[in-house]
């Protein structure tokens, strides 16, 4: 659907970029290592479209970023989207809906299918990770600043 977009040169690369940032919803995506893998190659694929190199010219990431002047990994950014939500949704008092789906935890037990760790899970990972205080959500700017710290580090 994009193909054609992203290989006319006639669209600047700020409006492509543009294109990419409008993935929204990434801050509730619950990712594998195997969709996140998925995600950095069709990221890849995007940005190397864009800036109109095929396949056949093997260009290395590194230098595709460096074209595109594309700071971080789709990974890094959505690490920071559900940084950021997270410490959004606690900071909510306890009548809050998103706040009650939040600390909710379903009755009986979990599908054959069903991963075993969940998004909260996995978002406690990448705050043991990045060595972020507990309690440091309650404050926002801290909390984006610790989240900023962490991104840097990575």
């Amino acid at each position: 659907m994009l193909n054609g977009i992203l290989w006319d040169q006639r669209i600047s690369q700020d409006n492509k970029r543009r294109i990419y940032n409008a993935v929204d919803g990434c801050e509730v995506w619950q990712l594998k290592k195997r969709t996140q893998d998925m995600l950095r190659v069709t990221e890849m694929d995007f940005w190397k479209r864009s800036a109109g190199i095929s396949r056949r010219d093997q260009v290395c990431n590194e230098r595709v970023r460096h074209i595109m002047e594309v700071e971080n990994d789709i990974m890094f950014d959505v690490m920071t989207e559900q940084l950021i939500w997270y410490s959004h949704v606690s900071r909510m008092t306890e009548k809050r809906l998103p706040k009650k789906m939040l600390d909710w935890i379903p009755p009986g037990r979990r599908r054959r299918e069903r991963p075993v760790r969940g998004w909260r899970q996995g978002l406690l990972n990448e705050i043991r990770e990045c060595q972020l205080p507990g309690g440091l959500w309650e404050d926002r700017v801290l909390w984006r600043l610790g989240v900023a710290e962490c991104q840097r580090a990575l």
